[in-house]
């Protein structure tokens, strides 16, 4: 015989059931979406980040269903309710990323404060990592966007008036990667022959090849008292040129 409280629950589930028929379900939104998807004006990395969540939400949703406790009073409300959490999601998306990312987020601290009320651990787990999986996908593609925006900026107020042909002059001697390495070794002073093999790793004739061409462009010197090499001021402009080289 069924207690109060089961009684209860059946009711309010039943209630809740009614409430949540509204709702389309999953799968015919991602039908829908998959559609509309081919006809709206949004660019193709945007179609691709909506193409990858509505995958993962499909893959997440079956997960969600073939492991929750048929025997749960509230099985069907709670499928409502992930499937009601992930159109949001889609929706959001479709704006931009960020309003995505900002929804998936508002239903993860959701799902959070409701997870010590569930009874089905797997169940909550299945829905937990759904929205966890959406949100690094949006993560990642966050920080695309932001990189092509910068890229974009950068490009556009890049003020080449300044550049001269000369520059691939300047910049041939230390088109070898072993001779940036030495101009690094000597960033922080002076060094011998011997700390310089030492610290560059490069060794006899190949050091001195290298070092012949660095003193010949201008970039070191070798002081005659010691013998040490050092960077001259023509070193460390091109350093700084290859380093703002580098940055964009």
């Amino acid at each position: 015989m069924k207690s109060l409280i089961e009684y209860k629950i059946e009711e309010i589930a039943k209630k809740l059931d009614e409430i949540l028929k509204t709702v389309n379900t999953l799968q015919d939104s991602v039908l829908r979406l998959n559609a509309v998807l081919e006809t709206i004006s949004i660019t193709k990395n945007e179609k691709e980040i909506l193409y990858n969540v509505t995958a993962e939400i499909s893959k997440g949703l079956e997960n969600f269903k073939s492991e929750r406790q048929e025997t749960c009073n509230l099985k069907d409300v709670c499928t409502r309710r992930v499937e009601k959490v992930s159109l949001k999601i889609l929706q959001a998306i479709a704006k931009n990323v960020e309003e995505g990312l900002k929804e998936v987020k508002t239903q993860l601290e959701s799902a959070e404060r409701y997870k010590e009320a569930c009874k089905d651990e797997a169940c909550m787990k299945n829905a937990l990592d759904m929205l966890k999986s959406v949100e690094k996908i949006l993560g990642e593609a966050l920080v695309k966007k932001q990189a092509a925006i910068l890229r974009k900026e950068l490009i556009q107020n890049l003020d080449i008036s300044q550049l001269g042909e000369d520059i691939a002059e300047r910049i041939s001697p230390v088109s070898n990667p072993l001779r940036i390495r030495i101009l690094k070794a000597l960033v922080k002073g002076k060094k011998s022959y011997a700390e310089l093999e030492r610290i560059t790793s490069i060794r006899g004739g190949h050091l001195q090849f290298h070092l012949r061409r660095l003193i010949k462009s201008g970039y070191i010197a070798q002081e005659e008292r010691t013998g040490k090499y050092m960077l001259t001021s023509d070193g460390l402009e091109v350093l700084n040129l290859l380093c703002q080289f580098h940055g964009f």
